[in-house]
């Protein structure tokens, strides 16, 4: 896989979508060598995109880390909304009982 490659496909699993460069450059803000920013320059992560410009080599070594990052906060999120339809089922439930009324 070259380094164009890798940088799309982390996009990608960020976002969900193609328009992944705003994302990635706040992920890779964290990251930077100088000290961890907000974001880093949109542009910058589109001209490594469309091959303008090289990709950085502490750009892709932190993509590792950021998708993983990523599939914690989704692997949390997911925990969430099972213990959410877990609450919504027994409430459904207890609404359908008290519906049909009391049993003779």
């Amino acid at each position: 896989m070259t380094p164009r490659e890798m940088l799309a496909r982390a996009g990608e699993a960020l976002t969900g979508d193609d328009n992944w460069a705003k994302a990635l450059a706040r992920a890779l803000g964290a990251h930077h060598p100088d000290g961890p920013r907000e974001t880093i320059d949109p542009r910058s992560v589109s001209r490594w995109r469309t091959g303008a410009m090289e990709i950085l080599p502490w750009a892709i070594e932190a993509l590792p880390a950021i998708l993983q990052d990523h599939a914690d906060a989704l692997e949390t999120e997911a925990g969430h909304l099972h213990d959410a339809a877990d609450d919504a089922m027994v409430a459904a439930y207890e609404i359908e009982q008290g519906l049909r009324g009391p049993r003779p």
